[in-house]
């Protein structure tokens, strides 16, 4: 949730996650790991790419569209991710992938069609952009969930309504 927040998509948001949620993932990696025997190396260079491509993703870099396009047919890219973001419903619940798309192609939640000036980023029940200390995102996992209201978290609709 916390990471979903963030109403400006850029490279910090891929270093926006909870602190127990970090630290929860490394022992169930690490878990994973001692079950496959994965040599420390190969789990280095995971890492690196998993990194790298998740802090790509996360960019606000516009690169030339057909550039993005011939890119996105294999890998994550910042557009096909920004859609993730969306404060809408069924864009958020699409392109889930980290490094290679082609997940999102096989298990048929891939979106593309959503242009970029009409993405409105956040979590509607936390668009509030002065409730999103640091102190209240440290609290976040630890407070109830606000429920959206359907009419704030529209499956599709007029995106500019969102922040008002």
């Amino acid at each position: 949730m916390v990471h979903h927040t963030d109403p400006d998509l850029d490279i910090t948001t891929a270093f926006r996650f909870y602190f127990g949620e970090l630290i929860g993932s490394v022992f169930f990696r690490g878990a994973a790991v001692l079950l496959i025997g994965a040599s420390p190396l190969v789990v280095l260079i995971f890492e690196i790419v998993f990194e790298a491509a998740t802090q790509f993703h996360h960019t606000n870099m516009k690169l030339p569209f057909k550039f993005e396009k011939a890119l996105n047919l294999l890998f994550v890219t910042p557009r096909m991710h920004g859609i993730h973001h969306s404060m809408v419903k069924r864009e958020t619940d699409s392109n889930f992938s980290t490094i290679f798309s082609f997940w999102d192609r096989i298990h048929k939640t891939i979106r593309l069609n959503i242009p970029q000036n009409q993405i409105v980023t956040g979590v509607p029940v936390y668009a509030n952009e002065n409730e999103l200390t640091i102190w209240n995102l440290l609290k976040l996992p630890f407070t109830k969930i606000r429920i959206s209201k359907e009419s704030a978290r529209p499956e599709e609709g007029n995106k500019s309504e969102l922040k008002k």
